[in-house]
């Protein structure tokens, strides 16, 4: 009977063992014993779009000499070990991972490749929030933003900022103002990378004249002059309500009485009874 010959592949790179690859955010492991992503690095990575600038961490299990930080290249791909040069820009880091690994894996240098990429610095896509919030910064769109839950993550306005927020679109159509008391569609407007959000300092209504306190106050949607005037602490002894001036934009409105609408900046002025 004639002998059988077996051959057996040889491979260049020690290989690593492993089950049957499971894709996680960013990873693709096939074991419990490899690296995971920590749960606040797992949600910021998951709905990530990588870009030109972005730095990333790709951690190979197992094999240090595969594993390296960098950055995607202009061309949008990143230069890695036995592979070269990598398209990144678009994808997830799960994407990413999982296209590592089945190119490490193809190209016979590893077998069930458990591989780990994090963003370490978001530079590509983010929007920018400044102004009268608690934490101004750039944030990653990591996932869909509406100019509502973005102005949240940054910590809502302050004491000091007004209703509002100035909206100013990364593709040049101008800044809007939008009401962030109506929440209405321009709190629900979707976010792209490279808008900015502004909030301004609190609009004010002013009180002069016969009151007990006069000063600057937070203007409110829908306050009415009688409710400016109580903020001043109602009007004194010699004040007359019946005889009040209001100016707007430098000019004196004509019968205004207490129980209409106040506007931003308007002056409010308590003059003397007639006696």
């Amino acid at each position: 009977m004639a002998k059988r010959t077996i051959w057996r592949l040889v491979l260049p790179l020690a290989m690593v063992p492993g089950t049957a690859l499971a894709q996680t955010s960013g990873t693709i492991a096939p074991s419990a014993t490899a690296p995971a992503l920590s749960a606040g690095q797992a949600q910021a990575d998951r709905g990530y779009l990588l870009g030109p600038d972005d730095e990333i961490k790709i951690s190979v299990y197992n094999q240090a000499d595969l594993s390296v930080t960098t950055r995607v290249k202009t061309d949008g791909t990143v230069i890695l070990a036995f592979l070269g040069a990598v398209p990144a820009t678009g994808k997830t880091t799960a994407q990413l991972a999982a296209e590592l690994a089945a190119a490490y894996a193809k190209g016979g240098y590893l077998i069930n490749p458990s591989i780990n990429v994090e963003v370490s610095q978001f530079v590509s896509r983010f929007v920018t929030v400044l102004g009268n919030v608690p934490q101004a910064g750039n944030y990653p769109l990591d996932r869909s933003y509406t100019l509502a839950s973005m102005l949240a993550k940054a910590g809502g306005a302050t004491t000091n900022g007004a209703n509002a927020v100035i909206l100013t679109p990364a593709d040049g159509s101008g800044a809007v103002r939008i009401s962030l008391v109506e929440m209405g569609p321009g709190a629900n407007r979707q976010l792209m990378p490279g808008d900015i959000l502004f909030v301004p300092p609190a609009e004010k209504v002013y009180v002069y004249g016969q009151v007990q306190q006069a000063g600057a106050f937070t203007f409110v949607p829908g306050q009415t002059f009688r409710q400016a005037l109580a903020l001043a602490g109602g009007p004194t002894l010699a004040g007359s309500t019946r005889r009040i001036k209001v100016r707007r934009g430098g000019k004196e409105l004509e019968t205004v009485t207490l129980d209409d609408p106040v506007q931003p900046e308007d002056v409010l002025i308590i003059r003397e009874k007639l006696f």
